[in-house]
């Protein structure tokens, strides 16, 4: 007591010495999954594809990418240009399969042309393809899922059940396989509907002139006129000439309505009253996975213009298709969807369904919900909705199935 009266201090208690700290765990690597994609960057279509992928999947990785099961798995994709030509698509399967390994591939129009590459590695791909082989039954890892095979179905199916006036029908499409396979379901169409088709013409891609082709089909006098495959410019620059020939009829698309995309091309006072197709990307008031797409694209490149969003579509087919098996495993990804897997999408909602038709009783194809859209005003409008039900009875009937 004496010391501390003093001002002296006691000793403080000796200590033990820190435990050694551990060095921090390291961060588990982040799990990566590459996805092929195959489409052709000479049209314009499979330019939007690159742009959408390009801005998406930045934004989904930054949210944790794809949830696989109990794994999150950031996203790589790995794209080639097939060019639209077979070869070119076939060598860039085989570089995709056999160099960058991957097990997944979302493919174009030249999809049947490297399925041999494909199927014996047990690769799956998801295709936005018109060609029938595709959906043949003889294949177990491919799926085609865009509006493609059952758009023109519910659209043409619409026509004919609100608009009976409109009986007669001319089109124009390009001269390629794109063009061929549109004409083919033209006439599919017309039979199964009641429409006469008076005439369809074929141009050389590439074209920008149609006068002449337009003159001829303007003598005919038809109802309707339609178009499609040519990509945005092209399909305008024709409807343009259809009006310039003097024809003041129906324009119909089975393609998405983009007055945006339009007015870059001609005066949309040329196209005031066409019917078409619109997608979520196109409506007043985009659902939320469409809006997304909006956000990721406008960030991206400053602006939204109306992007097709045709291709992109085998990419949320793939997405929910992995989500819903929980598994990278091949197999189990093509069961979801061979189960009739319900998805939504830019496009609207979808599900993958069988094609009795063509004798595959797989789930290998898609079926859309259809939403009808007019210009009015420069405008594109929402003017009815096709639900999924009536959309199967339309493509039933189209396909002989009633």
């Amino acid at each position: 007591v004496a010391l501390a009266a003093c001002g002296a201090t006691e000793a403080p208690p000796p200590t033990e010495a820190p435990a050694p700290t551990e060095a921090p765990a390291e961060a588990p690597e982040a799990k990566t999954l590459k996805i092929g994609t195959l489409v052709s960057l000479e049209f314009p279509l499979g330019v939007d594809m690159q742009k959408e992928l390009d801005a998406l999947v930045p934004v989904l990785n930054e949210q944790g990418g794809i949830k696989v099961g109990d794994e999150q798995y950031q996203i790589e994709i790995i794209l080639y240009d097939t060019k639209l030509n077979p070869e070119t698509g076939r060598a860039g399967a085989e570089r995709l399969v056999f160099e960058d390994e991957v097990d997944f591939i979302l493919g174009d129009e030249t999809t049947d042309a490297w399925l041999s590459v494909t199927e014996p590695e047990k690769v799956l791909v998801v295709s936005m393809s018109p060609s029938p082989a595709v959906l043949d039954p003889q294949f177990n890892y491919v799926f085609q899922a865009g509006t493609i095979t059952s758009g023109a179905g519910a659209m043409w199916g619409w026509l004919a059940e609100n608009h009976p006036e409109l009986k007669t029908v001319v089109a124009m499409f390009p001269d390629d396989g794109k063009g061929q396979a549109e004409a083919g379901m033209l006439e599919q169409i017309a039979a199964a509907y009641g429409f006469e088709l008076l005439d369809v013409s074929f141009y050389e891609p590439g074209t920008s002139d149609f006068s002449t082709y337009a003159t001829h089909l303007a003598t005919l006098n038809p109802d309707v006129y339609t178009t499609a495959a040519g990509g945005p410019v092209q399909d305008a620059l024709s409807m343009r000439a259809m009006r310039e020939a003097g024809w003041d009829g129906q324009i119909f698309l089975k393609t998405t309505l983009s007055p945006q995309k339009m007015s870059e091309i001609i005066d949309l006072s040329l196209v005031e009253g066409t019917i078409a197709g619109m997608a979520g990307t196109t409506v007043p008031e985009p659902p939320p996975i469409a809006q997304e797409l909006i956000d990721a694209y406008t960030a991206a490149y400053g602006t939204w213009d109306s992007p097709e969003v045709l291709h992109v579509l085998s990419f949320y087919v793939l997405k929910a298709a992995l989500e819903e098996a929980g598994s990278l495993d091949v197999d189990a990804v093509a069961a979801a969807m061979l189960a009739g897997l319900e998805f939504d999408s830019p496009a609207g909602q979808g599900i993958t369904a069988s094609r009795p038709d063509l004798g595959n009783e797989r789930a290998t194809d898609t079926v859309y919900e259809a939403i009808i859209g007019q210009i009015v005003d420069g405008e594109a409008v929402v003017i009815d909705t096709v639900p999924m039900d009536k959309v199967i009875e339309y493509n039933n009937k189209l396909r002989g199935l009633e």
